[in-house]
């Protein structure tokens, strides 16, 4: 009876722990770009960006990313902006947001995760943060952040930090000349799986201001896309592994490789590749040859072995072109000579004729 009481027990713990790496795996699934596309788009418009490719705008009028709609809390990440929007998932953890007179605010994908993407900003009074341009390095710092417009700043006061109506609390944008002059950049920069982000200002810098304990979150991943919740001490967020890669083709075409599928973003127009994964492997040696067969032929011609090139004499124009040169010295130097004999002969026959003259004279005396 023990022993079928302990392999019960012993398949009970398999299986729990079978159902635990399954939601483990689950939570970080790998997607394509296309979840980004495909989620986004009943809330806003696709646009191609001439510097950036695709980019979103957002149909929420009176939108301003990281300010509308949301509110912070403090997770095991740092400060966390939880969105009250469906799509909020994405555009406040993935990617940069940039702001245009004509569009307004557009967000430019990106594909590693962060609590939120954005600068902040502290003195005695008030916290402040910005959304994060594309092209900020978060490494280089404060030099970086001066590039920051005073108009994309947000400033509200300590105490009302995790207030889930800070929306409410906000000072006057005409006021963040002012400000921003009388506050320092918080330089507070987090690594988790290698992404570098700005984790904000430190728990417990803000619990001596404020004079209260901050709670602390752990975020979760959400199973699907949807609205940011906060269950008990949980922010559950959807957050995949996007699997994608950039690279840059002359300069004009970036191409997006994923896994199962590539998406090649033009200036001109979108194009989807779709690939097979077993195209993937591909023998090395192979590649190596059709690129040098590539580089070292612009107009599809054939390229010559090295053994006949090694074999091509270098000397051959110089030695057949060398009878040539001595017929010609020959020759000159035959015309050398007779011209001075001519030259010679000229002489006597001039000396000749001065002498005639005078033999004539003697005879007719």
């Amino acid at each position: 009876m023990k022993k079928v009481i302990r392999i019960f027990l012993f398949a009970l713990l398999v299986g729990s722990g079978t159902v635990m790496s399954n939601e483990a795996k689950s939570q970080s699934v790998d997607v394509s770009f296309s979840v980004f596309q495909n989620s986004l788009k009943p809330y806003g418009r696709w646009m191609n960006h001439p510097s950036y490719g695709q980019v979103w705008r957002s149909n929420t009028k009176g939108f301003s990313p990281y300010s509308t709609g949301g509110h912070w809390a403090y997770t095991d990440y740092g400060w966390t902006w939880v969105s009250d929007y469906d799509w909020g998932w994405a555009p406040f953890h993935y990617g940069r947001w940039s702001y245009n007179t004509t569009y307004g605010w557009y967000w430019v994908p990106g594909y590693e995760w962060a609590p939120a993407w954005v600068a902040w900003r502290n003195n005695n009074d008030y916290y402040g943060w910005a959304p994060l341009s594309p092209g900020l390095n978060i490494s280089v710092g404060v030099s970086s952040y001066g590039a920051i417009a005073s108009g994309r700043w947000v400033f509200a006061p300590h105490r009302y930090i995790t207030s889930n109506d800070i929306g409410r609390y906000y000072v006057p944008r005409t006021q963040n000349v002012t400000i921003i002059k009388n506050t320092t950049i918080v330089n507070n920069v987090s690594v988790r799986n290698n992404v570098h982000y700005v984790s904000g200002p430190r728990r417990e810098d803000v619990e001596r201001v404020n004079h209260t304990k901050i709670q602390t979150y752990k975020v979760a991943n959400s199973s699907k896309p949807g609205r940011t919740v906060i269950n008990n001490n949980t922010v559950n967020v959807y957050r995949p592994v996007i699997n994608n890669n950039k690279t840059v083709v002359n300069n004009k075409t970036t191409v997006n490789k994923n896994s199962n599928n590539t998406t090649v973003n033009k200036n001109s127009n979108n194009t989807k590749v779709t690939k097979n994964n077993q195209q993937k492997t591909i023998n090395k040696t192979t590649n190596e040859n059709v690129n040098n067969k590539t580089t070292n032929n612009n107009n599809n011609k054939p390229v010559p072995e090295k053994p006949h090139q090694k074999t091509k004499p270098v000397k051959k124009p110089a030695d057949n072109g060398q009878p040539n040169i001595n017929r010609q010295k020959v020759k000159q130097e035959a015309q050398n000579k007779a011209a001075m004999q001519q030259h010679k002969q000229q002489v006597k026959q001039q000396q000749a004729k001065r002498k005639q003259p005078a033999n004539n004279g003697n005879k007719q005396k």
